[in-house]
């Protein structure tokens, strides 16, 4: 699957949001350079390429910039339970791309934005896991890190078929899903533009209340829900970028899932690679340098405790 470059238009208005400076992104570079040269405890492997990704996605904060790369590496130290067993042929892995479908459109919106949807294939309460889920889409992440740069982003997630078990499954009161949280949030140089709920079920409301408290009000404010299907996204983005079935040209549902499984096993080696030199080395992290993510995944049991699940 090719993740289409930006048209003119839509690389005017990403640059309309982030001025392109060729000499201040040289400079920005070599002082994030300079700084993961004096953190002992951070990997020094990634190239200037993907480092300019980080930058990028940061708005070409540097002190942002640091920060989403400490959380980063501290990520892959601290949540093995995502970050480990990386492989995109094991046969947990596979049998996610079959159950769930979860893909990146190939086009931008009108605006540069990036869309990613994820539904349900098989609703099979059984071959809905959490845990694979989560890897994948931070698998895929991880790719987009390497092959683009990226504005913002909009999710969409189709809930059709999905049951109050399936819910359930991914309630923050267990310590697996909020642990997902925290890997997905903040430890990736991403920014959200918009997340789209279709097929709402009626309930919908009571399973997001257990989530906003754990939630930023600046992340709540960009949740749309409906309770429709495709349709709701017409007035939002242009249709000709949406999957077939949606009334789009941008391939199948099936085809778009089957293109993203065979990216991510292109990648295994660089996946497997990658699992074993993208961690801390917490051994020579200076006293300075706490991480505030492993701080934040120390205090996940009280957060729990606080939660009114009634």
């Amino acid at each position: 699957m090719t993740l289409l470059p930006p048209t003119v238009e839509q690389q005017r208005r990403i640059d309309d949001e982030i001025p392109p400076d060729p000499e201040m992104r040289k400079k920005d570079l070599q002082a994030i350079k300079d700084w993961l040269s004096k953190q002992p405890h951070l990997p020094k492997h990634m190239d200037d390429s993907r480092l300019e990704k980080f930058l990028f996605g940061c708005k070409n904060s540097i002190e942002r910039c640091k920060l989403i790369l400490e959380r980063y590496f501290s990520a892959r130290t601290a949540l093995p339970e995502f970050f480990s067993a990386r492989d995109p042929l094991a046969r947990e892995m596979q049998d996610c791309c079959d159950a769930v479908e979860y893909f990146v459109l190939p086009s931008f919106t009108d605006e540069g934005h990036r869309v990613t949807i994820l539904r349900l294939k098989d609703k099979s309460l059984d071959r809905y896991s959490i845990q694979t889920i989560t890897r994948r889409l931070l698998m895929v992440m991880d790719i987009r890190l390497v092959e683009e740069s990226c504005l913002s982003n909009i999710m969409i997630l189709d809930l059709e078929g999905w049951t109050a078990a399936h819910f359930a499954k991914c309630s923050p009161t267990q310590a697996l899903v909020r642990k997902a949280m925290l890997a997905a949030q903040d430890s990736m140089p991403f920014r959200l533009h918009r997340v789209y709920y279709l097929h709402a079920p009626s309930f919908i409301n009571k399973v997001l209340n257990i989530f906003y408290p754990l939630l930023k009000d600046k992340l709540i404010d960009k949740f749309r829900i409906y309770k429709g299907g495709h349709e709701e996204l017409y007035p939002y983005m242009n249709k000709d970028i949406l999957p077939n079935e949606w009334g789009g040209k941008a391939g199948t549902f099936c085809e778009l899932n089957d293109a993203w499984r065979k990216k991510i096993e292109k990648y295994r080696d660089w996946f497997l690679r990658e699992e074993k030199i993208s961690k801390t080395n917490e051994t020579v992290r200076l006293p300075a340098s706490s991480s505030s993510l492993v701080t934040e995944l120390g205090g996940i049991q009280g957060s729990f405790r606080q939660l009114n699940i009634d």
